[in-house]
């Protein structure tokens, strides 16, 4: 569970784009609190939290492979 800060607006916008039912409140990152924010996504997708924890390494893998590429 490492989110770095510089990615997360990144991914916010994928997770909202993945899932419609998240809001600006659900996504809100914090560092130290990355738990916090996994549980509200648990909650709000359905997923179980290791869903939830590859679904956005996933989505940071392909973000760092296509910012390597520009």
């Amino acid at each position: 569970m490492n989110i770095r800060g510089y990615q997360w607006s990144v991914l916010k916008k994928l997770l909202k784009q993945r899932f419609t039912e998240l809001s600006d409140e659900d996504l809100v990152f914090e560092r130290g609190k990355e738990r916090e924010l996994y549980s509200r996504l648990e909650r709000k997708t359905g997923k179980s939290q290791e869903d939830v924890a590859r679904i956005i390494k996933g989505m940071q893998q392909a973000y760092l492979q296509q910012s390597t590429l520009l």
